[in-house]
């Protein structure tokens, strides 16, 4: 993984996937990172390597995701990345926004060799 400073020896961007995953003062509050808005047509990902916050797809026409999506920083998924998360607000955020969040419900996911998924809600 690169990790070039700027001219100025700075970075430019920290990495929101090493945050504390709980609020230090109430373990009851998740830290979210949001990675694409809701009513985006655009699914954005966090790109370690290059510190950034970076186009995967596009859905097609007439499809938006319908809840903000994000990640709870410093856990790992069976795939190996963080722990996806869809916030339900009013409004939405905005890629990189940090958020303190509410479990309200779980939902777990299996993904198979065909790329579909088996899900189960709690």
């Amino acid at each position: 993984m690169s990790k070039k400073n700027g001219k100025n020896g700075l970075r430019a961007l920290a990495d929101p996937s090493l945050l504390e995953p709980y609020d230090p003062d109430d373990k009851d509050i998740l830290h979210v990172v949001i990675e694409t808005p809701k009513g985006c047509r655009n699914k954005y990902a966090f790109d370690p390597e290059h510190e950034i916050f970076a186009l995967k797809k596009v859905l097609p026409a007439g499809m938006a995701f319908p809840y903000d999506f994000g990640f709870i920083p410093s856990t790992e998924g069976e795939d190996g990345d963080p722990l996806d998360v869809l916030v339900l607000m009013d409004e939405p955020a905005f890629a990189g926004c940090l958020l303190k969040c509410r479990i309200i419900g779980v939902i777990k996911g299996e993904q198979s060799d065909g790329k579909k998924y088996e899900t189960t809600a709690s």
